[in-house]
């Protein structure tokens, strides 16, 4: 019992530290987006998004492959195996060298060609666009090859050190996109090299302070073919889910520039700015509660695993439920105060965008158990190849006239339904799950809570003219009303206990 109220309490520790950074972070990205976008102009901000969407989309990309390597971390930190992480970190330096140099050989080939001759670009904005292009994958390369450190910190749940380093990060961030206010020169080049400047300061940092830190960041040169095939195959089908879901981000992005073009394309870029904000909001409370759920996979406390799953399920869905609802409701007021001139296609976008992103939100506990288990190939091409339907669907509307928003209701529909495909293959491998409790504990639960918070925001729409004081006030009551319902309807009673205990 003393030991759960340990991890418990490292936990809740661990997630206020991240929640903290995420805010910073979050203020301080919504800045940079509308200096960018006015420092830039619309069209190049669209060509921008087009030509590095896989960057834009970086984070979740560096997440996925971090979480792999992390898997590995934990699972022989919870075995108390000093060597075997060693082992761990040697193999996945090389691993990711391999995957950076087949990332530069397609870039070089069949990316370049694409960007030069399918995608949608003013001939006055090709240059710049092949310069942002060849930053972008330098960029990528950087923060490959930054993975098996950023996962190292993480492993350890060494959150005030991966805070400080996310800060870091966006600061610089920030401070290359006022630099376009002050250099003279092609701001959409300039950009692009500021980006790049930006993500290899940070992999340099991230190596010098893990190497003084962590005993196991110690490469040498190991010769376990079993080991480099374990992590080859976890990795590469980790990756391959990664990779379908940049391909649906970046395939529709595309197809939207195909089109409509770069104008209601950078409608789509703000969408997904908000739904990469919204996801690393997300990512927060993920960092804190992985770790401790592969180390308990390891030790073979499955109560403790089930009992952090079905938590983690409430508490991402509950949090982003008090941010979604009066953003949705409120997304007209909010563009207006965040950036200089906005489209409705945005409004309209954001606001599908985020409900996308609260579903997609609950794949991450399901995903943590099946990585932990290390069985994840059937997991990644069952449910990634079902979600990979949304590009040519899209296609297919947008070849019988669809309007542009099309996009995001056929993802919504996809995603939903590959949901239910991972709690089916999660009922598969975990004979203490249930689906049937899933759904009474957490879904129906949260359904009531979405809709009486829903009714009571109507009301105030009606009854109070559009402005600061209708946005504030929406925000506070449903922020009330979710959290009196999710003590009350959301928690079970272990899970009040735990809570109560924790704030002892």
């Amino acid at each position: 019992m003393v030991e759960v109220y340990n991890k418990s309490k490292r936990i809740a520790k661990n997630t206020f530290l991240l929640y903290m950074r995420m805010v910073i972070v979050m203020v301080i990205t919504i800045y940079t987006v509308r200096v960018v976008i006015d420092t830039l102009g619309l069209e190049d901000y669209g060509v921008y998004n087009v030509v590095a969407g896989v960057i834009i989309l970086l984070n979740c990309l560096n997440r996925v492959l971090s979480s792999a390597t992390q898997r590995f971390y934990s699972y022989s930190i919870g075995i108390n195996d000093v060597n075997y992480t060693r082992s761990v970190f040697s193999i996945s330096i090389n691993i990711y060298i391999i995957i950076s140099i087949i990332v530069i050989v397609l870039g070089e080939t069949i990316g370049l060609w694409f960007v030069n001759n399918q995608l949608v670009i003013p001939l006055d904005r090709l240059v710049a666009a092949n310069w942002v292009y060849q930053f972008s994958i330098f960029s990528f390369i950087s923060t490959i090859i930054c993975v098996p450190f950023s996962a190292m910190v993480i492993a350890h749940e060494d959150m005030n050190l991966y805070a400080v380093m996310s800060l870091i990060e966006c600061v610089l961030k920030l401070v290359s996109a006022l630099l376009l206010y002050i250099v003279s020169y092609d701001n959409l080049v300039l950009y692009g090299c500021f980006l790049f400047m930006a993500h290899f300061i940070v992999f340099v940092l991230y190596g010098i302070v893990c190497y003084r830190k962590y005993q196991e960041c110690s490469y040498q040169k190991i010769h376990d073919k079993n080991l480099f095939g374990e992590m080859l195959s976890f990795s590469g089908w980790t990756l391959f889910g990664s990779i379908a879901g940049v391909a649906n981000q970046q395939g529709n992005t595309i197809l939207v520039n195909i089109f409509f073009g770069p104008i209601v394309n950078a409608a789509r870029a703000v969408s997904l700015q908000i739904s990469s904000a919204l996801d690393t909001f997300c990512s927060s409370f993920i960092l804190a509660v992985q770790p401790p759920m592969i180390k308990s996979y390891a030790e073979g406390d499955m109560d403790y695993l089930m009992k952090l799953f079905y938590f983690s399920n409430k508490f991402i869905f509950y949090c982003m439920l008090v941010i979604c609802l009066p953003c949705i409701s409120e997304m007209e007021t909010i563009l207006n105060l965040w950036l200089v001139s906005y489209s409705q296609d945005m409004v309209a976008f954001s606001k599908l965008t985020l409900i996308y992103t609260m579903i997609v939100a609950l794949h991450n506990p399901v995903t943590i158990i099946m990585r932990a288990t290390g069985n994840v190939k059937r997991y990644f091409v069952s449910v990634e190849s079902f979600t990979l339907l949304s590009m040519p669907l899209t296609l297919l509307f947008f070849y019988l006239d669809y309007p542009a928003i099309s996009t995001f209701i056929i993802m919504i529909i996809v995603f939903s339904l590959a949901h239910i495909i991972r709690l089916i293959i999660l009922k598969n491998t975990i004979d203490l799950f249930s689906i049937k409790k899933y759904f009474i504990s957490f879904v129906l639960p949260a359904l009531m809570v979405t809709f009486v918070t829903f009714v009571a925001i109507f009301l105030l729409r009606e009854s109070i003219k559009p402005g600061w004081l209708r946005l504030l006030l929406i925000g506070f009551v449903s922020t009330l009303l979710i959290a009196i319902q999710f003590v009350l309807f959301g928690l079970s009673s272990d899970e009040r206990c735990m809570i109560k205990n924790i704030k002892k």
